[in-house]
């Protein structure tokens, strides 16, 4: 079981549950934006209460509408840092110097405390610590790992190139800057419709949930390949069988550049 995918120290760290992706313009600038600006009002005022439930009412007026209704979006989430490297809550005790302020956020301090990502049921440690090393990054480390299905499938994908099964840890030790490129598609994959209302695998359905995305084979004009999980895990939305390929085609370069890496 993995530990600490909050912040594992490293230069990872992790707000997605506090919603800081669930825009639908959840690029890095944007959301670097949305952050430095509730970092810079939570500190104009005293850690207090009021203060804080004032600066969080403030915020949440300016905020845009989230992707997935369902899903709440806390504007005390901001940087922990002057560098503005790491992400995390404002209102933690932690980061007040003793007072928990939680309440004042969209959940309350119990919620907070209790909550479990399913990625810390899910992972391993071993593959935590792959992900934290290969995204060492605020934004991209919370992209990979909180989706496990783009975790997994990269890693069977790899499996695949190389007849075996490779220990995450074997990963890490060999091809870390490889892997950390294939992780990196997360951000930066080429040829993705812009501006889609898309979130990896899920796309809002309507009712402020996600509904799972798949690909609709007789209509593309295509039959099924093993890159095409990763390829929805990473926001396309392939409108016939040519730009599938083309996506696939990106997933199978960056995963032969990682097998080539891997010595056994």
């Amino acid at each position: 079981m993995a530990t600490g995918l909050c912040q594992p120290g490293g230069g990872a760290s992790c707000g997605a549950c506090c919603g800081l992706y669930n825009f639908a313009d959840h690029g890095r600038e944007a959301l670097h934006d949305a952050l430095a600006r509730r970092t810079h009002r939570a500190a104009q005022g005293p850690r207090t209460l009021a203060a804080f439930r004032e600066a969080a009412e403030q915020l949440r007026a300016q905020e845009r509408g989230p992707l997935f209704t369902e899903v709440r979006v806390c504007p005390l989430l901001g940087f922990l840092d002057p560098e503005q490297t790491r992400v995390g809550c404002l209102a933690h005790p932690l980061v007040t110097g003793g007072e928990d302020l939680r309440d004042c956020g969209v959940y309350n301090a119990g919620i907070c405390a209790s909550f479990e990502c399913p990625s810390f049921l899910w992972l391993s440690d071993e593959e935590a610590r792959l992900i934290r090393d290969a995204c060492p990054d605020w934004y991209l480390y919370g992209l990979v790992v909180t989706d496990v299905e783009f975790v997994r499938g990269c890693l069977g994908l790899i499996a695949n190139a190389l007849g075996r099964q490779v220990p995450a840890e074997t990963l890490r030790a060999q091809c870390l800057e490889a892997m950390g490129a294939l992780f990196a598609l997360k951000e930066r994959a080429p040829g993705r419709e812009q501006g889609a209302a898309v979130f990896g695998r899920f796309v809002p359905d309507g009712t402020g949930d996600g509904a799972l995305r798949t690909l609709d084979y007789r209509r593309l004009g295509a039959t099924p390949a093993p890159e095409d999980e990763v390829v929805l895990c990473l926001g396309y939305a392939p409108q016939d069988a040519a730009a599938l390929e083309t996506a696939r085609q990106v997933v199978r370069r960056q995963v032969s550049e990682v097998a080539s890496k891997c010595r056994f």
